[in-house]
């Protein structure tokens, strides 16, 4: 009968110290596993995010680059009495002409600049653009023109043109592509930036047209 007794006291009497104790620090271990996941798991997000707008703004400046390149005109001026190709390729530089878009879609022939300068943050990539001037023949008034910048952080950029130089070669890839009758079959740009990242080539056919 005595133990009948007591079963019904313990029942009711409340947790001890001790034990508040370790239920309170099994919560907060607990609540701090559930928020460090929670911040990794923001974290992750956070850099995917972040991996897919650069990725998606790398997609759009290389498709940009390709297609100005892709429409690449032979146009020839006479330099000092000579019938001359306005394309000048080096490799870390390119002049040509292509169309440039001015206004409500319509497009004209400027002359282009592709360079590597010094800015602010680092090396870039920047296009120059201008309209042509019949009496000054040549790319001069690049020099002039304001520069955009296409990719900021570069650590490296490099240019190589495939074609035969005159007839009797066979195509290959060249560093440079200077006083040619023709503009080259294709242009690539290699870029590598300063986070140690390679973009894709991008590798640009040019037309086949003759003025």
């Amino acid at each position: 009968c005595g133990a009948w007794v007591m079963n019904p006291l313990r029942r009711t009497q409340g947790f001890t110290l001790l034990e508040l104790l370790i239920g309170m620090t099994l919560v907060g271990f607990i609540l701090t596993l559930l928020f460090a996941g929670l911040s990794l798991g923001m974290r992750s997000w956070d850099a995917g995010e972040q991996r897919m707008v650069t990725s998606s703004r790398q997609a759009v400046i290389v498709d940009f680059i390709r297609r100005t390149l892709e429409q690449t005109y032979p146009l020839h001026w006479r330099v000092d009495n000579e019938d001359q190709l306005a394309f000048a390729g080096e490799t870390d530089s390119l002049r040509f002409v292509g169309p440039v878009a001015i206004h409500d879609g319509a497009s004209c022939n400027h002359l282009i600049a592709l360079d590597q300068v010094e800015g602010d943050g680092g090396r870039e990539l920047v296009m120059r653009w201008k309209m042509p001037d019949p009496r000054a023949p040549g790319f001069g008034s690049l020099e002039e023109a304001k520069p955009k910048v296409l990719v900021k952080a570069i650590k490296g950029m490099t240019f190589s043109y495939f074609g035969a130089e005159n007839d009797t070669d066979e195509p290959t890839w060249h560093d440079q592509w200077l006083h040619q009758k023709a503009p080259p079959e294709l242009i690539r740009l290699q870029l590598i930036m300063e986070n140690g990242e390679t973009w894709p080539d991008i590798v640009a056919a040019t037309p086949i047209r003759t003025e």
